[in-house]
């Protein structure tokens, strides 16, 4: 899934710069609506999909064929595919969607001060992508490169073209370091 949320989130990137350089500001916002709801929809068919290959998998194996239909009732199957493959991804969702609703909340509250239309949807896509537990050191990441850059500027600072890059250093930084400390195996599911 890392390599995927990498490829997605680069193009997004891109996609970010380039419209934004466009004026296409009216636009904007719609589009990475749907950027992340198509997202979203995408992941779960995969995982759909990855569900499938480990029964077939159980399935034509002698040792692990005892564990699906007809031998083994569907039920652990399913509680072992839900722990396995969709736990994770659905925590991301919730954190997504309830940061995605806490940001639009206030930023209508505050007269868009905080955010431009569309960023909530970058800040949402990214821990949709990144993940559970990978969203909390994004959402941290993302707190304290906002609050360096408003020290820095003096003024109000935008995370704009930030929102991402760090998403895509999290992942790195997960991948290569962090998925061997003690932390990390005791947030994981």
């Amino acid at each position: 899934m890392n390599v995927l949320s990498l490829v997605l989130l680069i193009v997004v990137t891109g996609a970010s710069f380039f419209l934004k350089r466009r004026s296409l500001v009216s636009g904007i916002q719609k589009i990475f609506k749907y950027i992340f709801w198509i997202s979203v929809l995408l992941f779960f068919i995969f995982l759909v999909y990855q569900t499938r290959q480990q029964f077939l998998l159980w399935q034509n194996n002698a040792s692990s064929m005892y564990l699906v239909p007809p031998y083994q009732g569907i039920s652990y199957f399913l509680k072992y595919a839900f722990y396995i493959f969709f736990a994770g991804p659905i925590i991301a969702l919730l954190g997504a969607v309830i940061f995605l609703g806490l940001t639009k909340l206030l930023n209508k509250k505050f007269q868009e001060r905080f955010f431009e239309k569309e960023e909530p949807y970058f800040g949402a896509l990214s821990v949709f992508l990144i993940g559970y537990p990978g969203l909390i050191f994004y959402l941290i990441t993302v707190l304290i490169s906002g609050l360096i850059g408003t020290f820095i500027t003096k003024k109000r600072f935008s995370a704009y073209y930030l929102w991402f890059p760090i998403a895509i250093f999290v992942i790195l930084i997960i991948n290569i370091w962090a998925k061997d400390l003690s932390i990390w195996q005791t947030l994981r599911l």
